[in-house]
């Protein structure tokens, strides 16, 4: 494809991802704020990462630290907003867009592929598993979708042999995604382990360990930047320790049985696929697709992906809406198999009518436009409880915060201010250093400022008097209470 085509299908998807975002993600200065947990723990991490803390060490979250520095550069462009998460998912979803095209125009005209897209765009960016936006499974899609069009684009090429620099792209992009949330690895893993049986069926052993030894030096160069940085930072124990112990044995339903876990995943993946109807759709009939026209290693990638991707994403047997995000990338293949059929060219007109209607179709059933939810698109920001909080909280110069006994609730993005605690929020993580650790916080005075949702300890209204409180609608808490530190607490 000739670099000014590119650079047009590249366009069009930043178009399509500035419209659909704008709608269906609360990062969008449509939106007050995004008020969802998640998305804010992300950016309070990543603006104490512009003020030289570390991750991990200095402040407790259980993500992956690439994740935590995508948001750091999101915080140079705005830190007391949003803006510049907007800004990240767009580009990110005018890449996932892209190569999406280029995965569909392997196997349909690209008149065919074109009309797809804004199809695809909206069965994706719409869908119930997409959330409030900001997850980390959608910052792996385009990093996935990236990976599959070039496994699928090798096997098209009849070359026996995938090229040293294709493999250490692909362990490049898993690296990538493994330090992003390593439970969105599933469906790269298909893809890479049907590759590698390819070369065993034929009996290529010094081909699947050439693979295998390249893909090794890909990962190696998204890695080996994390090793120094905490390395120097004399922190590569807590790194590992968070990010790998505390997600495999305190995180969600770590201790389940193996009968239970496996029903758990079942009863998951089947909620998720009856929440996420459109791209449910592209996924199941993409996978018929490939297994009945295409030839079978094409067809083992995509069935392999697919299981050890669900495989992944359910294993946890803990149910949260945005884990299927992780296999949205699949539903490309769904994309693929309507562009095979459309054989005329596409007017401008009609691609502009179409791309018209998928952005309206946005607001009808995005998850965030749902009545129950909350819907607060195109509110002043005013009126949340963050912003009317960060109003007090702002009288103070250079304050500090401490969100005790639950999650981030973006009270540190409102006021503009970084986490200057390790346990800065209370994580759905089970260990009890953190509780200790928040009551230390207040009975020493470390913050100027704390706010809680329900009672809290007697050590708070000792250190601390109450100065704001603010109703939270929509939460699964009436209100909060903001409290400054007295006067005379610190020595």
């Amino acid at each position: 494809m000739a670099r000014s085509q590119n650079r047009k299908i590249f366009l069009y998807g930043l178009l399509l991802a500035v419209l659909m975002l704008l709608f269906t993600s609360r990062s969008s200065p449509a939106w007050p704020i995004n008020d969802w947990c998640d998305a804010n723990i992300y950016l309070s991490v990543g603006k104490g990462m512009t003020q030289g803390r570390v991750v991990y060490r200095d402040l407790y979250d259980h993500k992956g630290p690439l994740l935590y520095a995508l948001h750091a550069l999101c915080a140079l462009i705005s830190f007391d907003s949003f803006l510049g998460v907007y800004v990240m998912e767009v580009l990110l979803a005018a890449a996932f867009l892209y190569f999406g095209y280029r995965t569909i125009a392997l196997y349909a005209p690209r008149s065919g592929a074109l009309l797809v897209l804004p199809l695809l765009a909206w069965a994706v960016y719409a869908a119930h598993s997409f959330c409030e936006g900001d997850s980390a499974e959608e910052m792996c899609m385009p990093l996935l979708a990236a990976s599959l069009w070039q496994g699928l684009a090798y096997l098209q090429s009849g070359r026996r042999r995938m090229s040293a620099s294709g493999l250490v792209a692909q362990g490049a992009l898993a690296g990538c995604v493994l330090w992003i949330k390593f439970t969105c690895l599933g469906v790269q893993a298909g893809l890479l382990l049907a590759l590698w049986l390819r070369h065993l069926t034929r009996g290529e052993w010094k081909s699947s360990l050439r693979m295998i030894g390249w893909l090794l030096a890909g990962f190696a160069l998204s890695t080996v930047p994390w090793i120094v940085y905490f390395g120097v930072n004399g922190a590569i124990g807590d790194w590992l320790g968070v990010y790998f112990y505390d997600n495999l044995f305190r995180y969600g339903g770590s201790a389940m049985a193996l009968p239970q876990r496996a029903r758990a995943m079942a009863a998951n993946g089947l909620a998720w696929l009856w929440r996420n109807g459109p791209y449910t759709v592209a996924i199941v009939g993409g996978l018929g697709w490939f297994c009945l026209r295409r030839p079978r290693w094409e067809a083992a990638v995509l069935l392999l992906s697919a299981v050890l991707g669900a495989a992944l994403v359910f294993f946890s047997g803990v149910e949260y809406p945005y884990y299927g995000q992780a296999l949205a990338p699949l539903s490309i293949a769904g994309a693929a198999a309507l562009a095979s059929v459309i054989r005329r060219p596409v007017r401008k007109r009609t691609l502009a009518l179409l791309s018209a209607a998928c952005v309206a179709l946005c607001p009808l059933t995005s998850y965030n436009w749902h009545v129950d939810f909350g819907c607060t698109f195109l509110q002043p920001r005013e009126e949340t409880m963050q912003y009317q909080l960060a109003e007090v909280i702002n009288q103070t110069p250079g304050a500090t915060l401490l969100n005790y006994g639950f999650m981030d609730a973006g009270f540190f993005t409102a006021a503009g201010i970084a986490p200057s605690v390790r346990f800065f929020h209370s994580s759905n993580v089970a260990m009890e250093e953190k509780a200790q650790e928040q009551l230390r916080y207040i009975r020493e005075g470390l913050v100027d400022y704390v706010v809680v949702h329900k009672p809290g300890p007697r050590e708070l209204y000792e250190n601390y008097e109450l100065v704001a409180s603010a109703q939270s609608p929509n939460f699964w808490y009436e209100q909060v209470e903001l409290y400054r530190i007295r006067p005379g607490i610190r020595p």
